[in-house]
């Protein structure tokens, strides 16, 4: 099904305390207390020789975003997996305010959209509140049309996840993730598996978010997204810290590492270079 353009509509998370079942028209700002702390972070799979991630110490401050670059197999799809409580930890500590992060602290989407496909919009959407906060299926179906209404789907809450576009189904995975009210967002390449001219909808989203004061934490190859949205990019490659800078500008135009320089590099192409590489060749 052909998606339907949205001009970037504000997305307004919801109030930590929102889940009251007394409070369906409760106000939405986001909760920004504290920030997400990560120190000596090791992952190590089973009869593996080296970890995935080897003493990862990242700090991620409240209402901030974090971008983690690095190449394939750097350990970025897995720190997040494990901030979200989906891998185990082999050592190292995760906090949130100084305290044990809480799984239900996190949410997460995924690349793969992950919708329930015997459930419509709508009942992707309210389904955990309902399971785990308890709360009522008209309170969680209010806030569930606020949020998508917010992206542009409102029309679409009867619809089945097939019957959507992969941009459509990003934002709704979006929306089920904020119902929960979240004290960070893990985005994990939510754009790989869409068409180019799907991708935008779904970063317009995301740029929203990080303008309304979420702390996010997001893999990505969008490179122009990256510099455009990030207060703290990070570098990533072979389970290791590489490079961090909370200038997201002075780290794609003056990295400080020779690592971070050849990673940009892949990213930069020049068809004068390339005709006489070629040429060479010939």
């Amino acid at each position: 099904m052909t998606d339907q353009r949205q001009e970037a509509v504000p997305v307004v998370p919801v109030d930590v305390d929102a889940h009251n079942s007394n409070s369906a028209a409760s106000d939405t700002r986001i909760n920004q207390a504290g920030g997400l702390q990560i120190q000596g972070l090791v992952k190590q799979y089973p009869h593996s020789d080296h970890p995935v991630l080897n003493g990862i110490s990242l700090d991620v401050p409240a209402g901030k975003v974090m971008v983690i670059l690095g190449p394939s197999g750097s350990g970025k799809s897995t720190l997040l997996r494990t901030v979200a409580g989906l891998e185990s930890m082999q050592g190292g500590q995760i906090l949130m305010d100084g305290k044990p992060l809480d799984r239900h602290d996190v949410g997460m989407v995924f690349q793969s959209y992950d919708l329930f496909p015997n459930k419509t919009v709508l009942g992707n959407i309210i389904m955990a509140p309902m399971l785990v906060h308890k709360r009522s299926k008209e309170d969680a179906t209010a806030e569930a049309m606020r949020l998508l209404e917010r992206v542009g789907l409102a029309d679409r809450k009867d619809a089945w996840p097939h019957e959507l576009s992969g941009g459509q189904r990003q934002r709704v995975a979006i929306c089920r993730a904020l119902i929960m009210h979240p004290r960070i967002m893990l985005f994990d390449e939510v754009t790989a598996a869409l068409d180019p001219e799907m991708v935008r909808e779904v970063l317009d989203v995301i740029v929203e978010l990080a303008d309304q004061g979420l702390t996010m934490m997001i893999v990505t190859h969008e490179m122009a997204f990256a510099r455009a949205v990030a207060d703290r990019i990070v570098l990533l490659d072979g389970g290791k810290l590489v490079e961090q800078s909370d200038d997201a500008e002075a780290f794609f135009t003056h990295p400080q590492t020779e690592r971070a320089r050849q990673f940009l590099h892949t990213f930069a192409f020049e068809r004068g270079h390339h005709a006489q590489n070629l040429d060479d060749q010939a």
